[in-house]
C-alpha cells in the first residue's frame, strides 16, 4: 500500500524550495500513481517507493547545477526522472532555466505533456530518438538508467557546449564503465555520493572530448 505521508526534508532543507513546490511535486506524484495503473511508467516493483527512489533521487541533482546554466537537457526521460522533477524545482528557484526532455515512447511523452500543462512548467518535450534531434548545446545534460557510460558520453558529446556539466546517476558498479569509456573519451570526473542511496553515486563529468587516436 502506498503511504500518503511523503518526506519533504531534502527538498526543504537541502534544496531549499518552499512548501508550495513540495505540494506541486505531490500533484505530479499522485498523477504518476494514477497513470501507472494504465501505462507502465515505472515498474510496479518500484511504485511503492517511488517518492524516494525516483522523486528525491532526481531532486538531488539540482545541488550540482552551475549558477550560469540556462538550458538543461534530459534524455531517456521516461516518467520524468530526473528532468521533470528538476523543472518543478526550477519553476521556483530558477524560472528562466529551459528544460528539454527527450522521450521517444509516445505514451510516456504524452504523460509528460499532461504534467507540464497542468502545472505550467518551462519544459519542451521531444518525443524522438535523442540521437536524431539537432544539437542542443545544453549547459547541463542528465540521463538516468538509460545505458552504459560510453553511450551516455557519445550522446552528450553531440549535445554539449564548451562548458557543459553532465550528471549521471549510477549504481556502485560503475568502475568498469569508466574504464571502457576512457578508450573513446577524455573528461574530468567527480564521483559524488548519492544522498538518497548509500550504494549509489552521481558521476559529474566536464570537459568531454574525444580521446586521441594512439
Amino acid at each position: 500500500m502506498i503511504k500518503n505521508r511523503l518526506n519533504y526534508d531534502i527538498l526543504l532543507n537541502k534544496i531549499c524550495v518552499s512548501r508550495e513546490t513540495c505540494d506541486l511535486l505531490r500533484v505530479y506524484y499522485d498523477m504518476l500513481i494514477n497513470w501507472n495503473k494504465k501505462i507502465n511508467l515505472v515498474s510496479r516493483k518500484s511504485i511503492n517507493t517511488s517518492w524516494n527512489r525516483h522523486f528525491l533521487d532526481s531532486a538531488q541533482l539540482w545541488l550540482y547545477l552551475p549558477k550560469e546554466a540556462n538550458k538543461w537537457l534530459d534524455f531517456g526521460s521516461g516518467a520524468g526522472f530526473p528532468g521533470l522533477v528538476i523543472a518543478f524545482i526550477s519553476k521556483e528557484l530558477k524560472p528562466d532555466l529551459k528544460i528539454v526532455l527527450v522521450e521517444k515512447n509516445k505514451k510516456k511523452a504524452f504523460f509528460l505533456n499532461e504534467v507540464v500543462n497542468k502545472i505550467g512548467l518551462n519544459v519542451e518535450i521531444l518525443s524522438k530518438n535523442v540521437e536524431s534531434i539537432i544539437p542542443q548545446k545544453a549547459d547541463v545534460i542528465t540521463s538516468r538508467a538509460f545505458g552504459k557510460l560510453d553511450h551516455l558520453l557519445k550522446i552528450s558529446y553531440k549535445h554539449q557546449n564548451r562548458d557543459t556539466t553532465a550528471l549521471f546517476p549510477k549504481g556502485v558498479s560503475f568502475t568498469e564503465e569508466i574504464i571502457i569509456s576512457k578508450k573513446n573519451w577524455s573528461y574530468e570526473i567527480e564521483k559524488i555520493k548519492n544522498i538518497i542511496d548509500n550504494n549509489s553515486f552521481i558521476l559529474k563529468i566536464r570537459k568531454l572530448t574525444c580521446a586521441r587516436t594512439r
